[in-house]
């Protein structure tokens, strides 16, 4: 069943710079997001290049509407989870502690072919940057 609600987010994903908005940091010059399904684990692959020209590449994967997964890797976060809201929206939280310090809805437009990702990060006793990003499917 998660594999039917995941399908419209798998594939390709081209950011639109000019679309997106960015509260922290600046906005890329390129990027793109890649969602597979694997055994119904969703795959997410993100490779970017920065303002600099610096490339950045990262993959997590995690069970939609499945159990906290324990993340040993960073030391900013030791969990994070993912569910479905609704048929058109993947939410994952990064949590550390029971805090979540990071959360990305990532939004599909009616006609499947936009994914708008609203990230929320909040730095304890700061303040929270929210960065809207707007991507488009790859054909």
């Amino acid at each position: 069943m998660n594999e039917d609600k995941l399908a419209p987010f798998l594939g390709t994903w081209i950011l639109d710079a000019e679309e997106s908005d960015f509260e922290q940091g600046d906005p890329p010059k390129s990027a793109t997001l890649k969602i597979d399904d694997n055994f119904g684990m969703a795959v997410f692959t993100m490779n970017q290049v920065d303002a600099d020209g610096e490339i950045t590449n990262d993959t997590f994967e995690a069970m939609p509407d499945g159990p906290e997964v324990k993340l040993g890797k960073s030391g900013l976060v030791d969990a994070m989870r993912l569910v479905f809201q609704g048929d058109r929206k993947l939410v994952s939280e990064a949590r550390r502690g029971g805090l979540t310090l990071m959360k990305a809805e990532r939004e599909l437009s009616d006609d499947g072919g936009t994914l708008t990702i609203t990230q929320t990060v909040h730095l304890v006793d700061v303040a929270s940057f929210t960065n809207i990003t707007v991507y488009r499917k790859a054909q």
